[in-house]
Parts: structure tokens; sequence; C-alpha cells
């Protein structure tokens, strides 16, 4: 039978977000960028390489990160025109380093692994923001990273300058460098509330409608708790968890809708790759063994010539009953609803399975019998199963 196949594709937002203007004064003094060596800015290895050697404490690693992206990628004004893009996570990463221009997924995709190369704990954040200059929401992509302890979050686009008559102007802002969650959240909301790092997180209307407090009080959510669980959970539940956060909002803008949509989708693909993979193994356990049945048969025809000992055997049968219960366990769990063209291949090869099933068991129950038959009796039983499995 042939094996089913499929196949799943990372599908990353190419979000278009003017920075919000601010006054100049809003600006700290601009620090001093590194200055890495160009042979090794080509890859996240050889500037995370340069950084881990130069910079000591965590602080001094995450500013140098910060402040390298801020310096030497410029945000990609013509990718604006160009729509959402598929992407693959490190052909953006390449990409960016390569063409030193990005959207903010680019920036945060690099800051993200420039962390983790160097050892500090960080998460890429999705979500979007309100530009001044609309009252549309977008979607963004930051960055948190914890420091002694405590998360801080990062946004390496805005803090690379901003947009001035559909021209980007390159300048350090440090106003979006390290910034306490209480107040990166009055202008960038994450999908999930999770990434708002705070004990009563802001619903979606309350950013859009600036009112950080409800009428009612709110559930103090342990927001530390529910990050342990996240890290400790595969992807799979780390999905389900985020869209049951996002599910719970009563009021889901179109951006955040959008975004929930696309996420409902990777979940359906991952339960549509599961049914495919448990039905190829269950495939596997099958071909397993009926090649063993095959084996047992060609044995029993030459009247278990050479002689094997009672164990031996008796494991050729066993051991093709239990390829099968296998078998039959897996396709138990397979659910056909979530790819139907499984449908027909599924009945089909519960119906092989039943049946090889059935065979195996009638071997078992020949073996049984042969070893309990005195020694010159045993030849005649050979005969007599012949002749009943013909009828």
């Amino acid at each position: 039978m042939a094996r089913l196949a499929s196949v799943f594709f990372f599908f990353l937002l190419c979000f278009q977000v003017f920075a919000q203007k601010t006054s100049r004064d809003s600006y700290a003094v601009p620090s001093v960028a590194p200055v890495i060596p160009a042979a090794q800015t080509k890859s996240v290895d050889g500037i995370a390489h340069f950084i881990n050697r130069h910079y000591k404490t965590p602080q001094e690693k995450v500013q140098a990160i910060y402040q390298w992206l801020a310096a030497n990628v410029v945000y990609d004004v013509q990718a604006l025109s160009l729509g959402p893009q598929y992407y693959e996570r490190q052909a953006l990463i390449t990409q960016t380093l390569a063409t030193r221009k990005a959207l903010c997924q680019g920036y945060a995709e690099v800051f993200h692994a420039l962390c983790a190369q160097t050892g500090i704990p960080s998460y890429l954040i999705t979500g979007f923001v309100v530009p001044r200059s609309t009252s549309t929401p977008r979607s963004h992509a930051w960055c948190a990273a914890q420091l002694d302890g405590q998360w801080y979050l990062f946004d390496p686009t805005w803090g690379a300058g901003q947009l001035e008559n559909g021209t980007f102007v390159s300048r350090i802002n440090q106003r979006y460098y390290m910034v306490p969650p209480a107040r990166m959240v009055q202008t960038h909301l994450p999908f999930d509330p999770l990434w708002q790092f705070l004990p009563q997180p802001l619903t979606y209307e309350e950013f859009l409608s600036s009112k950080a407090t409800s009428p009612r009080p709110k559930r103090t959510f342990v927001f530390l708790d529910s990050l342990a669980a996240y890290a400790a959970a595969s992807p799979k539940a780390q999905l389900a968890g985020t869209i049951r956060r996002m599910e719970a909002h009563k009021m889901i803008p179109a951006v955040a809708l959008e975004q929930l949509n696309d996420l409902r989708k990777n979940q359906a693909v991952i339960q549509h790759n599961e049914t495919v993979d448990l039905f190829n193994q269950a495939v596997t356990s099958f071909n397993h063994g009926i090649d063993q049945l095959n084996q047992f048969t060609r044995y029993k025809n030459q009247r278990f010539y050479p002689v094997k000992p009672e164990t031996e055997l008796r494991k050729m049968t066993t051991s093709c009953t239990a390829q099968f219960q296998e078998a039959k366990r897996l396709l138990q769990l397979v659910k056909s609803r979530n790819n139907t063209q499984l449908l027909l291949p599924l009945e089909n090869l519960n119906s092989q399975v039943e049946n090889a099933l059935m065979q195996a068991k009638s071997q078992e129950m020949f073996v049984t019998r042969y070893l309990k038959t005195p020694l010159k009796q045993r030849p005649a039983l050979f005969y007599k199963q012949a002749l009943a499995e013909k009828e």
C-alpha cells in the first residue's frame, strides 16, 4: 500500500506596520551599536559568536543585539505593497541578514534567534498596534526577553527608526528597548494575552477603546504559572492553548480574527498530519505482520524443518498476532474526519487487518496443537490443516 504523506508549511504573516511618530525628545541619547566584521554578520551564528565574545552580561548582550539590528537593518518600505508573504522561519532570517532589509517579522525573528544563541530566554510575540495616522489596527511582531528574572519587551522594528512621508528614516530609538509589560501594553497588544506578562491582561476591546479597567473586577491571571506550563508543553498543546485564550475574548477585531483563523488552519494541519502518521504506522505494523506470517507459512510448508526450539516456533506466530493487534489499535485512533481521503483506505485496511488476525490466530492454534501432539502423529497434522484451510 502506498504511503500517504502530508506537508506542513510555516505561515508567517508579513506585518504591515508604520512606526508611530514620536517627538524628537522621546529619543534617548543614541548608544553606540557594535561594529561586527562583515563576514560574521551573514549568519546568526556569526553575530552571536561576536556578541558572546565581546559582551559578558545578559543585559550587555541584549543591548548589543537591539542596537546592532536598529543600526544595520532598515525597514523594507517597498515590501509593504506586496501583502502577506509565506516564509519559513530560517529563510526569513537568512534573507534579513543578506539584504539588511525587513518588515517587523524579520526584525523579530533575528532578535529572537540571537537571544537563543546568546543564552537569553526570549519569545517572539505577534499582536497588533494602532498607528497614530490611522484608527485601523495593524498586525505587528516584537519580542520578550528575560533579564534578572523579569520579563521585558523589545521592539527592534520601531527601535530602528520611523516612516516620514513614506520614507524610512534610520534612527536608533531606545524607547522600545527593555520596556516594562505595563507600559508596552499601552501601544502593543499581543494576540495571545499570555504575552502581556500581566496579572490582569487587557482585552482586545479595552485596548482599542483605551479603557484599561473593566466595570467588574478581573480575576488575577497567574501568568508565571501559565508561562511555565507553556514552556513545558508540546507545540500542539501550545497552539491549542493560544487558540483557547484568543477565543475567550468576547469581542475579536478583524486583525485578531485573521490570526486566529490562521492558527486554526495550522491546528487542522497538525491534526491531519497526526491522522496520516497513525494510518502509516498501522500500515507499517500490518506489513511487518504479513512478512512474518509469510515466513511462518514457508516454514510450515517445509513441515517445520529444520527443527526450531518450541519457544522460537511459538514466537513466529505470536509476533504476527502482536503486529496485527498493534495495527488494529492504531487504526482505532485514526480520525478519518481529519482527512476524508482516508475513508476508503481505512475501511480496506481494517478489513485486511481483521482477516490477517484470524489467520495468525489460526496458525497459533495449529502450533499449540502441534506441540501437544506426540512426535509420530505430528506429520498427519499438516495434511489435516491443509484440508481444513481449503474448506
